[in-house]
């Protein structure tokens, strides 16, 4: 295996790691305050607050100009290519812009609330949410730069621990007070701004005192062009990201009522924890990619992508197989009975979520090869065919959670499709479907066995870890018999082992014997 190929696989697995249990982590207390939330709100409360928290991190992201993306570019080019000095103007000018750009933002969500609450959603309940989540937005923009700029230094600690982990902490434990003190329903919202400024008081001090990064700073910015030129586009990327991700919730907002969106708000909960695995990776693997990329290491570049991507896939599938064949199981156990409508969008969802694991990394893929233009055209595609299916499926022929589930997945599911073909022509890059074929047929097969068996015994919560188990002895066993185990993979258990003080050499021997035969 390249040295090249050795070094970025185990730096990546390392960050990735890290950040995959920091998402874990955030996961678990976001679940935990979703619970709390879902069992002390109305429907339509909870639809509301869902709406609310929507428009907030709409908001946040258009005002962000895409510069989290191109920060952590420039940042991680300048050092593959030694041009330290060129840093400093860049994060000064990002931040400069994040200021503006935070105050016009607040302003416009601060005084047209009272217009988008009435005449876009037809709820004037939701006035009062918006006015207070707009303060929410300026701390959540500099926030974000100040991780990126952090990122793009290949410090990844700051966000885990300030913004993934401690932001989600402080707001868990605000609900809890609110919920003891049997306070009103919104005081939920002045909760979400609070744990916010806290996180990024945190993150500010973090950043200072590593870098000397003052958020507060206007003077030595003089890079700004060539940052918006590439943020720019990048931004367009991530307006239609956001459309992508939120048409769905607000069109049912739009064209239903409250409680539909609650209900909805379930399902896509757990459908995006398939996501999980692949955004720990992208947020590691974009500046080790930019570093590989500024050396011209196009070959070990795509040698490192095929292997993370089977490895991310491979994290999603077993999880798939619970969300897939065990929703109503897994909705009533952690969010009650009265949820359980959400069971047919959450099978629907995991199956676009799962494709989008495999083929996800390749939108970083071309950020990083300054193929920004064309993850824009693409994302613009995106975006209008899954607001018309949305409109079709949930205005037209009224299908409701159900057709929003479909126009998501399916959008999705075009969308990598499109990227895989237009970044191969570019850069031969891919990621070898065909090699998965295999074991995901036989694994498969293992799954609709182990779901006939829980069929026809009586179900207790309890047995769900014994059938994910067994599942994922199911899909290692598939990797095995259909050689997709590569000398690369042994390399990353090690790198895991290392890291998590797990002994692994039980296993390492075992996919050592099955490469060398």
């Amino acid at each position: 295996m390249s040295e090249i190929v050795n070094s970025s696989l185990k730096t990546t697995i390392k960050g990735t790691l890290l950040v995959f249990l920091g998402i874990i982590a955030n996961n678990i207390i976001l679940f935990l305050s979703r619970i709390l939330i879902v069992r002390n709100t109305t429907k339509e409360e909870l639809g509301i607050y869902s709406l609310a928290v929507a428009i907030a991190g709409i908001a946040s992201l258009i005002a962000c100009l895409g510069l989290q993306e191109g920060i952590s570019r420039f940042i991680s080019i300048y050092l593959g290519g030694g041009k330290e000095n060129d840093i400093g103007p860049i994060y000064r000018s990002s931040i400069q812009i994040g200021i503006i750009s935070s105050i016009v933002s607040f302003s416009i969500l601060y005084f047209f609330s009272g217009m988008i609450a009435k005449y876009i959603f037809y709820m004037p309940e939701l006035i009062t949410p918006l006015k207070i989540i707009s303060f929410y937005v300026p701390f959540s923009i500099i926030s974000v730069l100040i991780s990126a700029i952090l990122r793009g230094h290949g410090i990844i600690k700051a966000k885990i621990y300030c913004l993934d982990i401690g932001q989600p902490i402080f707001f868990l434990v605000f609900l809890g007070l609110i919920f003891f003190l049997s306070l009103s329903f919104i005081s939920i919202i002045y909760a979400y701004l609070f744990s916010m400024i806290i996180g990024f008081a945190v993150i500010g001090n973090y950043g200072y005192r590593k870098i000397r990064l003052n958020p507060f700073s206007l003077r030595g910015g003089h890079s700004a062009k060539e940052l918006l030129n590439f943020s720019i586009p990048i931004l367009g990327v991530s307006i239609l990201g956001l459309i992508l991700t939120w048409t769905d919730t607000l069109m049912l907002g739009r064209y239903t009522t409250a409680e539909y969106v609650g209900t909805y708000n379930v399902s896509t909960t757990l459908a995006r924890s398939l996501t999980l695995p692949l955004i720990a990776l992208v947020f590691v693997f974009m500046p080790i990619a930019g570093e590989m990329y500024a050396k011209n290491h196009m070959l070990e570049l795509n040698r490192t992508n095929l292997i993370l991507t089977k490895w991310i896939f491979s994290a999603t599938f077993p999880v798939f197989f619970i969300l897939f064949f065990f929703p109503e199981m897994t909705i009533t156990f952690l969010f009650g009975h009265r949820f359980i409508d959400s069971a047919i969008p959450l099978r629907i969802l995991s199956l676009g979520f799962l494709f989008h694991a495999l083929l996800g990394t390749n939108g970083v893929l071309m950020m990083v090869l300054n193929m920004s233009r064309e993850l824009l055209n693409i994302s613009i595609i995106g975006a209008v065919l899954n607001i018309s299916i949305n409109y079709v499926l949930i205005k037209l022929l009224g299908y409701g959670i159900i057709g929003a589930a479909v126009a998501t997945a399916v959008s999705y599911a075009i969308l990598d499709v499109i990227a895989s073909i237009i970044l191969y022509r570019k850069s031969k890059i891919h990621p070898s479907i065909y090699r998965y074929i295999k074991p995901v047929l036989g694994s498969s097969v293992i799954g609709l066995i182990i779901y006939a068996i829980a069929k026809s015994l009586p179900f207790y919560f309890w047995m769900m870890p014994i059938y994910f188990t067994l599942f994922v002895a199911g899909y290692v066993f598939s990797l095995f018999v259909t050689k997709n185990i590569d000398k690369e993979d042994v390399a990353m258990i090690n790198t895991i082992s290392e890291k998590t003080g797990i002994k692994l050499d039980m296993l390492t021997k075992v996919i050592y014997k099955f490469t060398h035969n």
